[in-house]
């Protein structure tokens, strides 16, 4: 009985976060997390914002949360809606929402998944995860810089590989920052985009004046990892 609520405590956040994705798809709310939803009731979400502006911002970083540590792919749409709605703050909530929520599914995932690997692996999966954690900053800085890894890989992963939670979130705000500014600048524009019927351009951070500055970024970020690999080589010699 003590090992079957052992076993519950370790999974109850995961098997919910993995309920209300189930929940999420199942009624198909993913219809109305598009731009459409916004052009539709863009007025009266602008001035319901204007008139509850704390709630709104209360509601706006739920969203966020939720549905970030459900892994559902919306930071960047969260966060173009976010500078339409809050202007420059916005960066602020969306790193905000985006750390927070990825701290949850890391948790869920560090408690359900990562306390059976620390205590049942061994071999060469253990000494994987003993390496990552050596450097583990530098790897979740790189993942997140990297605009081509969605940010739930580097939750899972990170939790998955029992990483420190300082480590986690530390690298976390710093990664996501630059590219969270730019969509948070460029929600402050959105309207002019909804009168015009224009579709924004989710995918911003892949035009090469931006993608090839963050991958730059990422590999300075990797770099001492590297370095210190190559010095231990040559001493070892």
């Amino acid at each position: 009985m003590n090992n079957f609520f052992i076993a519950l405590k370790k999974w109850f956040l995961l098997g919910s976060l993995l309920c209300m994705l189930f929940i999420f798809f199942y009624f198909q709310l993913y219809r109305y997390l598009n731009f459409h939803t916004l052009k539709t009731y863009q007025s009266t979400i602008q001035q319901w914002t204007v008139h509850h502006y704390k709630l709104a911002v209360v509601l706006y970083l739920f969203i966020f949360i939720v549905l970030i540590a459900c892994t559902i792919p919306c930071a960047t749409l969260l966060t173009l809606i976010g500078g339409f709605l809050f202007g420059g703050i916005a960066v602020i909530y969306a790193v905000l929402g985006t750390a927070l929520g990825g701290t949850v599914l890391f948790l869920a995932v560090r408690s359900a998944i990562g306390s059976h690997l620390k205590t049942r692996t061994n071999g060469w999966i253990k000494q994987f995860e003993q390496g990552f954690q050596q450097n583990a900053f530098n790897y979740l800085l790189m993942l997140r810089l990297m605009p081509i890894f969605p940010c739930w890989i580097s939750n899972i992963s990170a939790g998955a590989l029992n990483v420190p939670l300082k480590t986690f979130m530390s690298a976390t705000v710093i990664g996501i920052f630059p590219a969270t500014f730019i969509y948070a600048m460029a929600g402050r524009g959105l309207d002019k985009l909804l009168i015009t019927e224009q579709t924004p351009n989710l995918n911003l951070v892949f035009t090469p004046s931006i993608f090839f500055p963050l991958c730059g970024l990422a590999i300075l970020s990797i770099f001492p990892v590297f370095y210190k690999r190559v010095k231990k080589q040559d001493q070892d010699r």
